[in-house]
């Protein structure tokens, strides 16, 4: 994949209610949104990508972020999947480390997860390396040709390879998988060096069994989009957005699965970057509101926060990814009654099929997108994004039939009690990735896009006295600009380490000189010079004793030990408060993220009309009266344009709702630059 060619650049991320597309044009934009189509989101694709009418042999760059791995493990659809390992460990998927998931710790009727690979489809042979990596026993090509046949038995598609230790020596762990690769035709075979090389067999044995799970689906996936793309006459390559915030080539993420979790709304913290660069803002917290989902991030210094050690859904995931929590909370998110006759929003979605009853497309249930409707926050006789036309009548009648449920008679005061439960979640999910990560949330900037996010930002921040909101250019598809503007990125672990105390800064220097090669030439081969690569290295580090670490950046080349520990240490008084500096510390992995640096085409977010942007005034609800409310066109609004709460903004993939006492200005960038004044 290079990236120096001229044409179009297209980015698309699929969402569980809509397919946002954007193209790049030099420095012109096109956009269009369509409904996602569950279960064949390739078609959603090609939908999009008709939509904006261009030529498509003149593409050169394809980005795609897609939730099939995630859509596959929540609805267990994955590929029959065996487990072979080390002998007595076939049930260290089962134990885990012992621990309830939270949530469970005093449910009297909480059960375990169930393994993805039940017990009969776990197998066992008599390999052994030892923790400093000496091979105790090896791998017998007679046992490998007997457990051949016992998986051919078992009908498995995919077969998971994790051996006990092979993070310090895989060469069993690998004649293993080549081995059981040539004897099952069409099995797709995981190897957990290759996927994961960290300590924690659990973790490590769960990540791949993930993998492995994953990549039939996937691969069926990517081939048939392939397929249909060069059937469109698109001779580019794809590419996918792995969630470490950087893309992957296809044969990347054939291979490693298990990197495409959160596909989508990786790219959104990548946009964010970038609109952040523009406006100059240093840091913000992403709020990323779709149809079916809200995702917040954290990017401090405009760099996102990175989490090793995930957990998707019940199963813990040691890859590099950011660190992004997902909350059920999006405009087709349904409102209900629990038994207890209290009112609850989500995480039920209406999707793209029915969608909210607004849509007219066969959905009863009230849902946030309904609620907004009633308020007048959406436009009833306008066509928005995709030729919608939202039914006010529809939207009524489905709240009417949840006013009955709660015994209720005001709809309208119903439906601004949807948006206040909804609100109060998603308050919850920013608390999680800031106040929980020892940050201030008042210190950063809230950026609302998504095709709902501008529509909820200002009442989220409102909620936990963020003072400043920013809403970039085509909002509801910021996720799609991310990824046509992403780098593509490898990541490479390494366990290495002991206590600083004991450790040579030339044996650190030799292992993060072997780690650069390495990545150097894999970047080289995926098609980028080394004038276009960009390396940056981490330790992971701990008090000695400690479980769990943090990540403390360095310049191997320059940085010294006792710098090591001193960074280490500051970081863990930001984070917990405290530094303890009569403990000895240790560094347990060291990390490097290399970079194909993509190019950065300059974004020109200009009007796109002249003339008058108001378009209407129409009554708004806002908390506890209806306003009589201008509505605007952002497409007419040129840079330094000012305006005041209360207002909304139109645009094609999203509307801004400006509560009363905020004031906005167009910046430069485009970027709606948002402020709450102090009271008084």
């Amino acid at each position: 994949m290079t990236e120096t060619q001229t044409g179009y650049r297209i980015g698309v991320d699929v969402g569980g209610t809509f397919t946002d597309i954007l193209c790049l044009d030099g420095e012109t934009l096109l956009s269009a949104k369509v409904p996602s189509l569950p279960g064949r989101q390739w078609r959603g694709v090609l939908n999009a990508l008709a939509e904006l009418g261009i030529d498509a042999g003149a593409i050169r760059v394809f980005v795609h972020g897609t939730t099939i791995a995630t859509n596959t493990l929540l609805e267990r659809k994955g590929a029959r999947t065996a487990l072979v390992t080390t002998e007595g460990f076939r049930d260290t998927l089962e134990i885990g480390r012992t621990r309830r998931l939270i949530g469970g710790l005093f449910d009297i009727k909480f059960q375990r997860p169930r393994p993805l690979v039940p017990r009969d489809r776990r197998f066992e042979i008599g390999e052994r390396v030892a923790a400093d990596g000496e091979t105790l026993s090896g791998v017998e090509p007679d046992e490998i040709a007997a457990l051949a046949e016992r998986l051919r038995a078992c009908g498995s598609a995919a077969v998971a390879v994790c051996f006990i230790n092979s993070y310090a020596d895989d060469a069993n762990e690998r004649r293993a998988a080549d081995a059981l690769s040539q004897a099952l035709d069409g099995v797709a075979v995981s190897q957990s060096a290759a996927v994961v090389r960290e300590k924690g067999e659990f973790e490590r044995f769960s990540t791949c069994v993930l993998n492995a799970y994953l990549t039939p689906v996937i691969d069926d996936y990517l081939d048939t989009l392939t397929s249909e793309l060069e059937g469109q006459g698109i001779a580019a390559p794809v590419s996918i957005m792995g969630s470490n915030g950087g893309v992957m080539t296809l044969a990347k993420a054939a291979e490693f699965a298990a990197g495409t979790f959160l596909s989508g709304p990786v790219g959104g913290a990548g946009g964010a970057v970038r609109i952040c660069e523009m406006a100059g803002v240093a840091s913000c917290i992403t709020f990323d509101m779709g149809g079916t989902s809200t995702d917040v991030s954290l990017i401090h210094e405009l760099t996102p926060r990175i989490s090793h050690a995930n957990q998707i859904d019940a199963y813990p995931l040691q890859v590099s990814q950011l660190d992004i929590h997902t909350i059920g909370a999006g405009g087709g998110s349904i409102a209900w009654t629990r038994e207890d006759g209290t009112l609850e929003v989500g995480p039920q979605s209406a999707g793209a099929i029915p969608g909210p009853a607004c849509y007219g497309r066969g959905g009863a249930e009230a849902t946030i997108s309904d609620a907004n409707l009633i308020l007048g926050r959406l436009a009833g006789d306008r066509a928005l994004a995709g030729d919608l036309r939202l039914s006010r009548a529809q939207a009524e009648q489905a709240f009417g039939r949840l006013a009955d449920a709660l015994d209720a008679d005001d709809i309208v005061g119903l439906a601004d009690g949807v948006l206040g439960v909804a609100v109060a979640k998603m308050a919850g999910a920013v608390r999680e990735v800031s106040v929980h990560r020892g940050f201030d949330p008042r210190d950063f900037c809230l950026l609302g896009f998504g095709g709902a996010g501008p529509m909820h930002v200002f009442l989220v921040a409102e909620e936990l006295a963020i003072p400043r909101v920013l809403i970039p250019r085509f909002p509801g598809h910021l996720s799609a600009l991310g990824q046509l503007l992403a780098d593509l990125r490898r990541d490479f672990v390494r366990v290495w380490g002991g206590r600083i105390a004991a450790l040579d800064i030339a044996d650190f220097r030799r292992e993060a000189a072997a780690m650069r090669r390495e990545a150097g030439a894999l970047l080289e081969g995926d098609g980028f010079a080394p004038d276009r690569h960009a390396h940056d290295y981490s330790v992971d580090m701990r008090y000695v004793g400690q479980s769990y670490t943090l990540a403390v950046p360095c310049d191997p080349e320059t940085v010294s030990l006792a710098e090591l520990r001193a960074a280490f240490g500051a970081s863990h008084a930001r984070t917990f408060g405290h530094d303890d500096t009569a403990s000895d510390a240790e560094i347990v992995n060291i990390r490097l993220v290399s970079r194909g640096l993509a190019d950065r085409p300059a974004l020109a977010f200009g009007p796109e009309r002249a003339g008058d942007p108001l378009i209407e005034r129409r009554p708004v609800w806002f908390g506890d009266g209806w306003v009589d409310c201008p509505v605007y066109d952002r497409a007419a609004m040129p840079a330094g344009h000012v305006l005041e709460g209360p207002a909304i903004v139109e645009e094609a993939g999203g509307t801004s709702v400006i509560p009363p006492r905020w004031r906005v200005a167009v910046h430069d960038s485009g970027s709606l630059d948002c402020r709450l004044p102090p009271e008084g």
